[in-house]
């Protein structure tokens, strides 16, 4: 049987519209198993956030601002040395 160019896209229509029907299915339906395990079970972050204290966050951020501020610091002194040898 042969099919003009318009049945041709009618049907390819029809069948990327029951594949899509399909796959939003099953999406959903993962997505409710998902809902429903993750209701039962108690969400707890003590493990982590119990890991991490103020010593740490300021260690962090110090170190993020060294490297920050170290090469400029590294060009200063450099140019300073060299000033001292061209007198």
């Amino acid at each position: 049987m042969f099919l003009s160019k318009e049945e041709r896209f009618e049907r390819h229509q029809q069948e990327v519209v029951k594949s899509g029907a399909l796959s939003t299915q099953v999406a959903v339906g993962a997505g409710l198993a998902v809902a429903a395990g993750a209701s039962q079970a108690a969400l707890d972050f003590t493990g982590v956030t119990g890991a991490i204290d103020a010593t740490t966050i300021v260690a962090a951020i110090t170190a993020v601002a060294a490297i920050k501020i170290l090469p400029g610091v590294a060009k200063w002194g450099f140019n300073k040395v060299i000033g001292w040898f061209r007198g």
